[in-house]
């Protein structure tokens, strides 16, 4: 056998724990130490499975924890509750001298329940092909009623009503099991033996069959094939996940499995990485998204071809391997999709040492947080996140405050306990053949979402968002980002918060595609992984991701004729909220310049003299500019941002003069460079001038830009400034998007009498 466990039997069931409480037990299996990796986590999960499991039979569910972790209950979930989807074989052992099937119906074609799913037994294996055959002896199969009756003869007839006694029950794993003395109710696998040799009863099993299936052969099912047992003094059938000889044939099916599958042998004699004992230690496991499984590109020790040095990597035992493997098929209930094969997992787990808690904790920590979030689907899966999110978070804040805690109500201090046992696993995987984790955090930060949402609503609620700042007249309060009462938490948490104002080319063909098997990040979710895992967003890359989308918008308004200015407001007001907001909670990298003024400085300025209401164009514009350090310091980024407020100014001028060919179309976001950036200064400033001529205007038209445009730019050299082009245009864009804001709300002195 390869490995050292000594089994139990069904006798020994009662002595190996069950006399314990079911969260006595789980305490108990979970590895005796503070979790440290996500293999932690996901032997938690198993666990978790399992209890759910026992507490939902009210205790009947009698099966030891080390087999249950090594099935697959919910592997085929899709088949719960589908008729014709569960194939029972009822075994007569009443007799052990003279085992049978069932004399009157050996065969039933039922609907597999999904209470039922431990009771089966069942154990699939990852990446099964249509000849392989499950670890277990209840095992799935999609076919004919011809192949399932065990008539087809080639290789490919596996998975059928007969080849369980036959092929199962006589596998090298069940002779070894049958040569283990440690092992009870041995005779109960050597009865199936037994059975499997009887052609007649064989036969008399394919011909029932085919008769449940209405004699038709060509009949489709797909269904799980198990059996259902009638031992002596026994009023109850069991089925195999309730007969302990036969998990321990499955138990050595997958053992064997895991240990040899892509490599000769994986195995070796080593510390558990989980169970810090000796003894023979796999480093094969596929669990946990295949992050650490044999088919990942990653070398292993001594840089073996063959994977044989695998298990010094990352060492587990049998057990937790498998315990492992099981818990893939359990986080499935945990993730919310991104789209191209992306998956965002969200686990909460119990962080804190197995000997600090209580059975208490248990029971609280799977009825207030497990089960809710695994029950959620959809958009009550974000919702659910989003409220214990919060509930630990406001856990954390009680326990802060000395007054409650030692005042507080019983309860709440409680709770407040059990909070404070709680963290929040994330996990970015890219599903595929292998699947890739992008990013994981164990302790994903409670506090940096909420905080990032407060202050961004604190942004958009005030000047100049609001009445009567510059932003208040295009701001639209249907978009959540422009909406001060809106929920962000969210989005922040599953990264739409960045998606919808970045984009990671011009064309935008990257963003939908599914990350390629050299890629090192993904383009969609790069930021939220810096974010969550509290490294900071390098602003130069952000800024490159704005103007992309600002880029593919505005291209977009032109295709399609957009009747106004054609020019992303609502983009360029949400990136510059988004901007302000992940700037004031020191979410972005600091990397000044010869000016040691960046972006990274857009903020409102804390003076109370910032807030006074302007009473004129210029002077809301003297102040916007005021308030903006990165524009008020820096003659070049305050010379861009008034070239791009003209090109506003007049693009709306154009649009209601019903000019088509406006100035914002002709000079786009990213035709605006270092080396053109003079020449439409000039152009711009002329069209200006004749605008002014043809209308017989004031020449104080738009004065409050063209007065200081001059000096700022044209004696300047834009080759020799220090910024990059990506802030370049962006800063291009705030500006047009000022200009476009600019409306007639004060006198305008530019709409005084001509002069003469």
């Amino acid at each position: 056998m390869p490995t050292d466990r000594t089994a139990a039997t069904s006798t020994d069931n009662e002595d190996h724990g069950h006399a314990q409480s079911p969260e006595a037990q789980f305490l108990a299996q979970l590895p005796q130490r503070r979790p440290a990796t996500m293999y932690d986590v996901g032997m938690q999960y198993a666990l978790l499975d399992w209890y759910e499991s026992v507490m939902a039979a009210d205790g009947e569910l009698q099966i030891d924890p080390e087999h249950m972790m090594a099935m697959t209950p919910t592997a085929k979930r899709e088949l719960f509750g589908e008729p014709d989807s569960l194939i029972v074989v009822t075994v007569d052992l009443t007799d052990p001298e003279q085992p049978h099937l069932d004399t009157e119906q050996p065969v039933t074609i039922e609907t597999m329940a999904s209470d039922l799913r431990y009771r089966v037994g069942h154990s699939y294996p990852t990446n099964k092909t249509s000849s392989m055959t499950d670890y277990s002896i209840t095992t799935h199969k999609s076919a004919d009623a011809h192949h399932l009756a065990g008539r087809r003869e080639d290789a490919w007839g596996t998975n059928n009503v007969c080849d369980r006694f036959t092929n199962w029950a006589t596998s090298d794993a069940a002779q070894r099991v049958l040569a283990d003395e440690t092992i009870g109710d041995r005779w109960i696998l050597k009865a199936l033996i037994e059975i499997g040799k009887d052609k007649t009863e064989m036969d008399r099993l394919s011909t029932a069959f085919i008769d449940a299936a209405g004699g038709n052969e060509d009949t489709e099912y797909e269904a799980l094939i198990t059996i259902r047992v009638r031992l002596p003094n026994e009023e109850t059938e069991r089925y195999p996940g309730e007969i302990p000889v036969l998990n321990e044939v499955m138990f050595e099916q997958k053992a064997d499995r895991l240990t040899s599958i892509s490599v000769d042998d994986g195995t070796g004699d080593g510390v558990g990485f989980l169970t810090n004992t000796d003894g023979t230690v796999t480093g094969g496991s596929s669990g946990l998204f295949g992050a650490y499984g044999k088919k990942q590109r990653e070398h292993f020790p001594n840089l073996s071809p063959s994977g044989t040095e695998s298990w010094r990597t990352r060492p587990l035992s049998i057990d937790s391997a498998l315990a492992i493997a099981t818990a893939d098929s359990v986080l499935d209930d945990f993730y919310r999709p991104m789209g191209q094969s992306r998956r965002f997992y969200v686990l909460p787990y119990l962080a804190h040492p197995p000997e600090t808690l209580s059975p208490a904790d248990v029971e609280w920590f799977f009825e207030t947080v497990f089960t809710p979030l695994r029950e959620a689907d959809g958009q009550a899966f974000e919702e659910t996140i989003e409220q214990l999110y919060h509930q630990s978070a406001m856990a954390a804040q009680r326990a802060e405050n000395e007054s409650d805690r030692l005042f507080g109500d019983v309860d709440t201090a409680q709770e407040t306990r059990a909070w404070d046992a709680v963290r929040f696993a994330t996990v970015f995987v890219v599903t595929g053949n292998p699947d890739r984790i992008f990013f994981e955090t164990l302790d994903a930060d409670l506090y940096r979402p909420a905080a990032l949402q407060n202050t961004h609503n604190q942004i958009v609620g005030a000047a100049p968002f609001m009445s009567p700042g510059i932003f208040n007249t295009i701001t639209s309060h249907d978009d959540a980002l422009l909406n001060p009462e809106a929920s962000l938490h969210r989005s922040i948490l599953f990264g739409t918060y960045f998606v919808q104002t970045t984009e990671p080319t011009r064309t935008s063909r990257a963003a939908t595609e599914t990350p390629k098997a050299g890629d090192i990040d993904d383009t969609r979710l790069q930021r939220l992984r810096r974010f969550l895992t509290e490294e900071r967003i390098a602003p130069d890359k952000l800024l490159e991701g704005y103007v992309h989308k600002l880029v593919q918008d505005q291209r977009r308004m032109v295709d399609e004729e957009y009747r106004g200015v054609a020019f992303p407001h609502v983009s360029i007001l949400k990136q510059y909220a988004q901007l302000r907001a992940l700037t004031d909670i020191d979410a972005l990298e600091s990397t000044p310049t010869a000016a040691d003024t960046t972006l990274l400085t857009t903020h409102m300025s804390t003076d109370s003299t910032a807030d006074a209401t302007p009473e004129s164009r210029d002077e809301r514009l003297e102040q916007f500019i005021e308030q903006h350090e990165v524009i008020r310091e820096s003659p070049e980024r305050q010379a861009v941002f008034l070239l791009g407020g003209l090109v506003g100014r007049l693009s709306s001028y154009q649009r209601n003069k019903n000019i088509s060919s406006t100035l914002v179309r002709r000079y786009p976001i990213d035709y605006l460079t270092k080396q053109s950036i003079k020449e439409v200064t000039k152009e711009v400033l002329q069209m200006n001038t004749t605008y002014i001529q043809a209308d017989n205007r004031s020449m104080r038209m738009n004065a409050r830009y063209i007065d200081p445009l001059p000096a700022l730019m044209l004696d300047a050299d834009p080759e020799t400034w220090t910024f990059t082009q990506n802030e370049l245009q962006w800063l291009y864009g705030l500006g047009i998007g000022y200009g476009v804001a600019d409306t007639d709300e004060f006198t305008e002195d530019e709409a005084a009498t001509p002069t003469e």
